[in-house]
């Protein structure tokens, strides 16, 4: 089992930019794997700070792929629609945690093909809106990895978040979420402030500034997640509640692809997952 070499799911901001500077200081090699797909634009933002992160590491100590996951995507998001429709109705909105289950199932099938078992994220306690980082949901990922013998970790999850960010503002997270007030000197605690302490952010916190827009991917399908979650579902329920539907959703979504990566693994060109992924 190689145990030199780890995967991370790579958008380019400080999260993702953090998690990939812990991993340099862990094992031989990281992977950094950016997804994209129609919808998904600026996929080469990331490079700026690749190219940073290798310049204080070292050239050989990453490697930097984009890969493309339009069809997985789509089936990620259709599969058993109508059934789904019935079952979940509006939830089949939640665009961005389907994108990235996507993710994850391609990183699995990555894996396997590169004899890769360790794989970690940016993923983070103040972005729960998001079933993807939702810990209840991220424990179900860990789950799938784990059938297939790889470790999936979040280095950066119990981070502090940075204080007065515009998108946090946008989301109104602050009046959905309970979360605790930002102490001036928990800040040496945000991924952003450890980031600039390594040399590798020019300020202390870029979270939703003109520089964190150029450094990651956009996704304007971000709006039919938004609409889904602020103005319908919150409108007479509560974030338990959202969560727990979540859970539901995502929980009978991951165990149908579990089921089609052991196809995968058995049946190779044959499998569903082949057809979906073959670049």
């Amino acid at each position: 089992m190689n145990n030199r070499d780890i995967i991370v799911l790579y958008s380019g901001g400080t999260d993702s930019t953090l998690t990939a500077a812990l991993m340099a200081e862990r094992f031989e090699k990281v992977h950094l794997i950016t997804y994209e797909r129609f919808g998904i634009f600026s996929a080469t933002n990331p490079v700026i700070n690749v190219q940073k992160l290798k310049q204080k590491f070292g050239d050989d100590k990453f490697t930097h792929r984009i890969i493309r996951e339009d069809r997985l995507f789509k089936y990620v998001s259709y599969e058993r629609y109508l059934y789904n429709l019935v079952k979940y109705r509006f939830f089949l909105l939640s665009t961005c945690g389907l994108c990235k289950l996507s993710m994850h199932i391609r990183t699995i099938i990555f894996c396997l093909n590169n004899k890769i078992f360790n794989v970690c994220d940016g993923a983070h306690q103040d972005m729960r809106l998001f079933p993807d980082q939702m810990i209840s949901v991220i424990n179900e990922i860990r789950k799938m990895y784990a059938v297939f013998g790889i470790e999936y970790t979040n280095p950066v999850f119990d981070f502090e978040g940075p204080k007065n960010i515009d998108f946090v503002d946008k989301l109104h997270l602050e009046k959905i979420l309970a979360t605790e007030s930002h102490d001036p000197i928990k800040k040496q605690s945000t991924t952003g402030y450890k980031l600039f302490q390594m040399g590798l952010m020019p300020l202390e916190n870029v979270k939703g500034t003109e520089l964190d827009h150029k450094m990651q991917p956009r996704c304007f399908q971000f709006i039919l997640f938004n609409i889904f979650v602020l103005w319908n579902y919150f409108a007479d329920h509560s974030y338990e509640e959202y969560e727990k539907r979540t859970l539901t959703f995502y929980k009978e979504k991951i165990g149908r692809f579990i089921g089609l990566l052991k196809e995968y693994t058995q049946k190779g060109r044959k499998s569903i997952l082949f057809r979906l992924t073959e670049e």
